[in-house]
Formats: structure tokens, sequence, C-alpha cells
């Protein structure tokens, strides 16, 4: 008998589906081999592709089973409430485990060995920071796995130089400083797995074999199959030097936080690009324009600079959210037309900007908005109960808009607070509302009590004088 706890099941499961290996059939359907001995239990279920091996050191019976993965769901939980693995008679099995205090049992048959022996693991591991994961998934999210004319659906590792790369043909994110126990460049496709949350905090080491790329995440073994076949782009032909931008601009803490949130919100007509104009000269400034408005958006980040050269450029608003979220404050520009390069001791990320000709030019009737105002220059009474007539207006969107054109003098507050004070508008808002149909509710129950007592009273018989 093999006792392992509920939450682990739950998350081998979990890890299973989103490798998509529930989605590979066998003569038996996807299992999940299930080994135990004085070295410990040991849970493998694999693909042709990829496969995960989960070890535990606590010693337990000798036993070797095949459970459907389903079974994993019947028996998973949170807690970590042991489930009792056995093999029966019959190449059945029976899994046994208590539900809140309730026993229960659930007995499959043993699914049939799959058409490929599982994977070998790596014989080296080499440890590298648990930074290195989520390094890892932020790769995971730059590829395409639709390209064919190169191999933009796999990581790029450089073993010599210490570092993995990725691009999508419009964006490219390059990470150094990590060990591996190989020299040579391979190539390994963008699992779901690489990277996944599911295993965020873990110490990581990578290993590999001739045909595997194994990470190894606390207990948890990812393997990935390589891919010999496929080009990937000479990365490093396409990286500028940072020292030979002649314009470089620089974020400050506020307005990149004011960035984040406003730059969904900026209008726009196009939303397979979603462009927005930055036009630096002396101000920072981001413009954006929806095609069925006459007048642009203009956006002032007033505690931000640029050093160097003024410079105009059009770039979807996307791979700037995205350098924001990477933790970059500071980009290298090398004119209209030449991608942006954003840098700091370990990561490269380039992008691509759109047509300088598309660029939305300077216009004096432009609506204005600074980075240091903020929700709460719509003043929004708070509602009295006792009545439905106080009820407030419904604020307008976006406020930001509207506080440029009223040119509010209302106090400047963090973005936070400014928020926080919007929500409780909006839920002073509802909560009037709410009270307003009530009393209409009220009222209109009343009517019809009214109309029924004079019907009534219409149908009595008239008293003699």
């Amino acid at each position: 008998m093999i006792r392992i706890p509920r939450s682990v099941l739950k998350r081998f499961r979990t890890l299973c589906r989103r490798g998509g290996l529930h989605k590979f059939r066998t003569s038996g359907g996807p299992y999940v081999a299930v080994a135990g001995g004085i070295d410990g239990y040991t849970l493998r279920a694999a693909s042709p592709d990829v496969c995960i091996y989960y070890h535990d050191p606590a010693p337990c019976d000798a036993e070797a089973i095949r459970l459907p993965l389903d079974a994993l769901e019947v028996c998973e939980g949170r807690d970590d409430a042991q489930v009792d693995i056995e093999g029966l008679p019959g190449n059945r099995a029976l899994l046994s485990w208590v539900d809140r205090s309730v026993p229960r049992q659930h007995e499959v048959d043993q699914p049939k060995a799959g058409g490929f022996a599982f994977p070998g693991l790596p014989t080296n591991f080499v440890d590298n920071e648990p930074g290195m994961w989520p390094a890892l998934r932020d790769a995971v999210a730059t590829t395409d796995a639709s390209s064919t004319r190169y191999a933009l659906g796999c990581l790029h590792f450089r073993g010599k130089h210490g570092r993995f790369e990725a691009t999508d043909g419009r964006q490219v994110l390059t990470q150094s400083g990590y060990q591996f126990d190989f020299d040579a460049d391979l190539l390994v496709p963008a699992s779901p797995l690489v990277g996944c949350r599911d295993l965020d905090g873990e110490s990581v080491a990578v290993g590999h074999s001739d045909e595997w790329v194994g990470f190894r995440v606390g207990k948890t073994v990812i393997l990935v199959r390589i891919q010999k076949e496929g080009r990937f782009p000479k990365i490093d032909e396409l990286l500028p030097a940072v020292d030979r931008a002649p314009s470089q601009l620089e974020l400050s803490a506020q307005d990149t936080a004011f960035l984040l949130g406003a730059l969904r919100s900026l209008p726009s007509s196009d939303p397979q690009y979603m462009p927005v104009t930055f036009d630096l000269n002396g101000q920072v400034l981001i413009r954006s324009r929806d095609a069925n408005r006459a007048r642009p958006t203009e956006v002032e980040l007033t505690s931000s600079r640029l050093n160097g050269e003024a410079v105009m450029f059009n770039t979807d608003r996307r791979f700037v959210e995205r350098a924001l979220q990477l933790g970059f404050r500071a980009a290298s520009i090398y004119g209209p037309k030449s991608p942006i390069l954003c840098a700091d001791e370990r990561r490269r990320y380039l992008f691509a900007l759109l047509d300088a000709e598309s660029a939305v030019p300077k216009s004096a009737d432009a609506v204005r908005i600074e980075s240091t105002m903020t929700t709460t220059a719509l003043r929004v009474r708070r509602p009295r109960r006792k009545s439905t007539a106080d009820v407030p207006p419904m604020p307008e969107i976006p406020p930001t808009e509207v506080a440029a054109e009223r040119n509010c003098d209302a106090k400047e507050v963090e973005p936070m607070e400014g928020a926080i004070q919007l929500r409780d508008a909006l839920r002073n808002v509802t909560s009037a509302a709410h009270h307003l149909v009530r009393q209409l509710k009220r009222q209109k129950r009343r009517s019809r009590m009214v109309e029924a007592t004079l019907t009534s009273l219409r149908s009595l018989p008239t008293l003699a004088g």
C-alpha cells in the first residue's frame, strides 16, 4: 500500500492538465504510474513530448500501480489527508481516504501501459536561484507556436552563455546569469508547464540528456523533449548597444503606476495593434485617438524625463505595458523606426514600432490628462438613505478626461486612494438605486391595495336609508 496526501494528488493532476497530458490517448487512456519502495514513492505521467515526475523520499511499501488520470480527481483535495492506494487481484486498484470524517473508497481498473517507456531522469542537475522559474514563465509568454519559418514556439537555451532567449517575431526577451550542465544551444518547446505558477517559490535545477531537458522544481521534475530540427533567429544581431542610443526615456515610479492603469483606457479604433504615440520633446507625452472622435487624448507624464535627442514614435501599447510589467523603468530609443530596447543587468527586452507615418500628431484641442490627476476630481455626494430624491448622478467615464476638461481644482491624492474613493462612490450610487427600487415597489403594492379596496366597496349592495 502507498500513502499519498490528497494535496499532492491535486497538484499533480493540475500539472498534467496544464501540460495537456489528459489529451494524450494510449490504449487505456491517460494514466499515472505510482511506484513505492524504501526510497519513497514516485508519481509519473507522460506524453511523447512532456513528462512529469514527482518523488517523495518517505519510505513505503514496494508496489507498482497504474491509475487512470481521472481517478485522481475523485480523491484529491486541498488538505494533507492521506489516500491509501493498493493493488487488487484482476488488475484492479483501490483508493481509500477520509473526506470530512467520512471514509470513502474508489475502485478502478488499472489501464494498460503506454506504447513508450518513461524517459530516465538526467544524471546531473545544476542548481539555480528560485527566480529562474518565473523568468522562464516570462520567456514562454514571448513565444509564438504558430510560426513555421523559425522555431519561435521554442525557448533557445545558450548553454555556454548561461542564458535563454524567446521571441514571437515582434518582441525579444533574453535573460542571462544562469547555470546549465551543457554548453550547446538547445531548442526547448515552450510547454505551459515551464514556469507555471503552480510550482512558484521552489528551488530550481536544470539538467539534460540526449533527448530531454529537465527542470527540477522542489520535488517535481518537468521533462521537455528537445526539438532537434528548426532554426532560431540570431538574437545577438538584433540587440543594439544600450550606450549607442541617442535618446533615453526614464520613468518615475509614480508615472509608471499611473501609466499601467491608463494604457488600456486610452482611446483606440485599431484593436489589432492598439497604437499609442510617444512624443518626447521637452515633455513626455503619450497620445492616442479614436477614429470616431475628433479630439485626440494626450497623457503627460509629469515626473518622467527624456535624456538626449527629441523623438516621436508609434508603437503597440501592449508592448509598453509588457515592459512595465517586467519591471523596466527606462528605455533606449534609436529613432522613430528602430525597435525600442529596455535593459538591465541580466535582461534585454526589445519590441518593434509601428509605422511612423501613422503617429498621432500634436493637436491644440487635445484632451490633456496629467499623471498627477486622480479620480477624486469628481465630487460625488453620499446619498441619504431616508430619501430617494437625493440619488447622486452616475460618474461619467473616463473620470480623468472629465477632470481635464473641467479644470477641477480638487485635492490631489495617491492613485490607490483615488480608486478606493471612486469605488465607495459607486457603491453609494448602487445603494441609492436599490433603495429607490424598493420604494417604488412599496408604492406599487400600496396602489394595488387601494384599488382592490375600492373595487370591493363598489361591489357592496347599497344600504337603504
